[in-house]
């Protein structure tokens, strides 16, 4: 996965998972997944020529040209605007699972399609970046968008309006606009209702196969379960249950794609009795997992 490049080289990897893809016109693409490399090494390439909005749930160094390199451990979102050409490099940590979201906006996608000046970010004519801290409304995005509804022509606008959406907060984040103050403006106990949201996320992905029940969860984080569902919802427009199930699903046909195991096999890693995984497999991707193979 490239993190500031414009594309990626074969990486060495143990695992690489993609939630979500969407290439539209004139280069603007977005792209979710995970990743995991089997060393820590420098890659180096040329960075992606247009702005690049990245949020990063791992560990990465990365450099820009002579610059002195960033060490970013996630969740952290970073805005890279390339006016032109510079080299890059990246060094994901090894045995890391790397889970990303990234969008790409070629320039004069920015001029001509969205009406952003072309002085929207100053420059000396070299690349500009900026990270900080993915806020709770960043990750939101992020799993919205590995956790799409949606299929046909309303998964591509979807999808499409939540990369844009991303962009639009890390131009914020990144001094364009003062982001609202989302602690001042909600009371304590919802931010802690919202952070338990994202942890029984991060738990729930965690470990598929033999993930906790909601009840084990809120008892676990200190709430009732009504409410960390109420809050599940608010935070991703899911239930905890029909996140759990689409991830498994997702993951279960990725392991029959790319990982060669069987039908059977594959519901055991993601936590199915196999004739169960049958038929939710179908209902949710309209084919047989036996027809992948």
């Amino acid at each position: 996965m490239p993190f500031l490049r414009a594309r990626a080289a074969a990486p060495a990897a143990e695992h690489h998972r993609v939630d979500a893809a969407l290439d539209l016109a004139h280069g603007c693409s977005l792209r979710a997944g995970v990743f995991r490399r089997s060393v820590t090494e420098w890659r180096e390439e040329s960075l992606y020529p247009g702005l690049k909005v990245i949020l990063l749930d791992g560990q990465v160094r990365s450099r820009v040209e002579d610059r002195a390199p960033l060490a970013l451990r996630g969740p952290a979102l970073c805005l890279a605007w390339n006016p032109g050409q510079a080299q890059g490099a990246d060094a994901f940590e090894a045995g890391v699972d790397q889970r990303y979201t990234v969008v790409t906006l070629p320039a004069a996608s920015l001029w001509q399609e969205l009406g952003v000046a072309p002085d929207f970010l100053p420059s000396d004519g070299g690349p500009v970046i900026w990270h900080g801290t993915a806020g709770r409304e960043a990750r939101r995005i992020a799993d919205q968008v590995r956790v799409c509804r949606y299929e046909g022509p309303a998964r591509g606008l979807y999808l499409a309006a939540k990369g844009l959406e991303l962009a639009a907060i890390a131009l914020a984040q990144a001094g364009q606009a003062p982001l609202p103050d989302e602690r001042a403006a909600a009371p304590s106990a919802a931010v802690r209702d919202l952070d338990a949201a994202h942890e029984a996320r991060r738990r729930l992905a965690a470990d598929l196969r033999g993930a906790p029940s909601s009840s084990a969860l809120a008892r676990a984080l200190g709430l009732h379960t009504r409410k960390l569902e109420a809050a599940f919802k608010r935070a991703f427009g899911v239930s905890m249950a029909r996140y759990l199930q689409e991830a498994r699903l997702t993951h279960g046909r990725e392991l029959i794609l790319s990982g060669g195991l069987s039908v059977s096999e594959a519901a055991w890693h993601v936590g199915y009795a196999p004739a169960h995984f049958s038929v939710a497999f179908r209902r949710r991707f309209g084919v047989r997992p036996s027809e992948l193979r």
